[in-house]
């Protein structure tokens, strides 16, 4: 309810407890906390948005970067490791005498061989040869202690 002065009741309650202040100081408070109110309601959530919707943009930008290059990188690497173990594993299976292996790439069968045959022939013939020489010689000492032991005779050990 308006009083007398213009001024509303509560206005005027809090003039007459604080008359240093006045009726005109209370008003003005009313006022601008109206304005304030409406301001928020209307503006103040806008405004916030268009100041940081622009960050925000950046940031989710960088976030998507970093993650899109981290699993970039994931997948060179398993790609990487893929080849490689399919490498090492065709070269293990040529080394260690699996057949499909050897005829892929050394046996007169193989399409296209001769060139690894000849290259290999060359490189490592007489490493390869003694190499097997040393391990038959291991073996054939390790059978004829074996023999041995197996009839009785332990003095040579």
């Amino acid at each position: 309810m308006t009083t007398t002065d213009g001024y509303d009741d509560e206005i005027t309650r809090s003039a007459n407890q604080h008359p240093s202040l006045g009726a005109e100081y209370f008003a003005a408070r009313e006022a601008a906390s109206r304005f304030l109110a409406h301001w928020r309601d209307e503006h103040a959530e806008h405004l916030a948005e268009e100041i940081t919707k622009p960050i925000l943009d950046a940031v989710r930008e960088r976030v998507l970067d970093a993650f899109r290059d981290w699993l970039l990188a994931d997948a060179e690497y398993n790609a990487h490791m893929t080849m490689t173990r399919m490498v090492e594993d065709s070269v293990r299976a040529l080394i260690g005498g699996e057949r499909w292996a050897n005829l892929k790439y050394i046996s007169p069968e193989g399409y296209r061989t001769e060139k690894v045959r000849e290259t290999l022939a060359k490189l490592y013939s007489d490493e390869i040869k003694d190499g097997r020489i040393a391990d038959l010689e291991r073996e054939v000492e390790r059978l004829k202690q074996s023999l041995r032991w197996a009839r009785g005779d332990y003095s040579h050990d």
